[in-house]
Formats: C-alpha cells, sequence, structure tokens
C-alpha cells in the first residue's frame, strides 16, 4: 500500500516509533475485525435463508460500523484539528465525519434492538417501547457533533459526548429493570450490558468529556476564530495536516483505540444475542 510507504519512509517527518506502532495497531485491528464480521455473515445468526429478522438487522446494521471503523483505523484522524495519518482525499474531514455518522446512528440501533429483545423475553412492553429512544441520543450527538467539527468549537464537541453519555445511561436504566424481572441467561446478559453501559459513562465523564472542555479553554486562551458553517465546510472538505508524531495524536489515542477495537467487537456480539 502507497500509504503505508509514505508513512514508512526516512525523512525529517519521518514517524516516531510510538506513532507508528500505534497505526500500525489499528490497520490489523481493521484487518481482524472486518475479518470477525465476515466469519459471522457467513455462519452466525444472521446468515442463511432461515436467518430471523433480528438476527439480519443486528448483522446488516453491524457491518456498516465495522466496515466504517476499518475504514477510519486505516485513515484516521481527528476532526476539529484536521489531523490525518495519511494526506489523501480519502483522509477528507467532511468525508470521514459523513461515514462515521452513518455508522454511529447503526451502532444506537444496535442497542435499541438488543434492548428491544430483551424486553420481549422479559415480557415488559413498556422496556421494548422506550428502547427505540435510545438511537434518539445518538442522532442527536450527530448534529452536535457536525457543529463542532464546521466551527472548530470544541463546547459542542464536548456536548456531543455528553448526549453519548446519557444515551447509555438511559439504555443501562431499561436493562436495569429488565435485570429486575428476567433470570437465567436474560438476567445475565441485562446485567453484563449494563455494566458495560456504566463503564462507557465513567469513561465519558471522567476523561471524554474533559478533554474536549479543556481545548476550549485552550482555545479561547489564544484568541481561536471560529468558522461560520459555510467557512468551516469548505475547511473540512479540504484542510488536513498531516502528523506521524505520538505527541499530536497520544490524547485522541485513548478513545480511538477503543472505539475502533472494543466498539467493533461489542457490534459483531451483538448479532449472536437471541432474537426469540
Amino acid at each position: 500500500m502507497s500509504s503505508l510507504r509514505h508513512f514508512s519512509a526516512k525523512g525529517p517527518d519521518s514517524p516516531d516509533t510510538k506513532a507508528l506502532s500505534w497505526w500500525r495497531a489499528l490497520c490489523a485491528l481493521a484487518g481482524l475485525n472486518v475479518c470477525l464480521w465476515l466469519a459471522v455473515w457467513y455462519a452466525g445468526p444472521g446468515s442463511g435463508s432461515g436467518s430471523d429478522f433480528y438476527a439480519g438487522w443486528q448483522l446488516t446494521l453491524s457491518g456498516v460500523y465495522v466496515m466504517v471503523c476499518a475504514y477510519h483505523s486505516v485513515l484516521p484522524r481527528v476532526d476539529l484539528e484536521r489531523l490525518v495519518v495519511v494526506d489523501s482525499f480519502w483522509s477528507s474531514i467532511i468525508l470521514g465525519r459523513a461515514a462515521a455518522t452513518v455508522a454511529e446512528i447503526c451502532f444506537g440501533v444496535q442497542l435499541a434492538l438488543l434492548v428491544h429483545q430483551l424486553g420481549a423475553m422479559a415480557e415488559l412492553p413498556m422496556v421494548q417501547h422506550a428502547a427505540w429512544g435510545i438511537p434518539v441520543f445518538m442522532t442527536l450527538a450527530q448534529a452536535f457533533c457536525w457543529h463542532s467539527v464546521l466551527t472548530l468549537n470544541h463546547i459542542t464537541q464536548a456536548v456531543e459526548s455528553l448526549l453519548w453519555a446519557a444515551g447509555f445511561s438511559f439504555t443501562a436504566a431499561l436493562l436495569a429493570v429488565v435485570a429486575g424481572y428476567s433470570i437465567g441467561w436474560v438476567h445475565a446478559l441485562a446485567v453484563f450490558g449494563l455494566v458495560c453501559s456504566l463503564v462507557f459513562v465513567t469513561y465519558v465523564l471522567a476523561v471524554d468529556a474533559p478533554m474536549y472542555l479543556r481545548r476550549h479553554r485552550e482555545g479561547k486562551a489564544r484568541g481561536q476564530a471560529y468558522l461560520s458553517l459555510a467557512q468551516g465546510t469548505r475547511d473540512a472538505l479540504y484542510r488536513r495536516v498531516p502528523s506521524r508524531h505520538w505527541s499530536a495524536w497520544k490524547d485522541d489515542a485513548m478513545w480511538l483505540t477503543p472505539y475502533f477495537s472494543v466498539g467493533a467487537w461489542a457490534s459483531i456480539a451483538m448479532v449472536w444475542a437471541p432474537g426469540h
């Protein structure tokens, strides 16, 4: 791959070891996750003519999420900073953000389907109906994310992060209800999902949102000028800041790495949750 050769080229801007190792690990994760999804597509519950409606939708939604994660693993970027590893059209901030928008909404719908099915098995119709509120949080978060990407204002990126935390808090609440009214594997899966949701919320509140708030304060301190939506669209379409140094990536690697690994694995795992 020409981009890999470019990244490994010697010169004054050659990558440091940590950055190169991290990027190679992301590329390996991309290959692994695509292979895992293909294996589930070939032999999993959503494959074949006898697959149920639930598993089929989970497989399709997971496929979108996993493929977008693979794309972003090979061509990582940080939207507001316009930071990229490989300076090419395919690293366009607009293109990457559009793909991520679709993928993240798909992930939200996956969560809703999972909670809906667990609610059905626990005979809790109220939980089933409420589950469709989960992707509302993720969809609303995309609007704030696009505002931050186009205007360069980190405050709305912090709001986006908090909306994800709110969506997972709502998910945790619904799973807690399911856990309280179920037994066996339904109870176990609800408890596991509840714990995972709370871990994610804790991470957002302790790491993710504070990082964006800190960047907002730092931007104000140096007199950063925000862009209009029209200016931001042109800027995000054409401007990229290639960097191959760990100092530029280390903060965002804290969320990019689990996003492209644990997130993809969770998406694939939801295909296997029984649908009836």
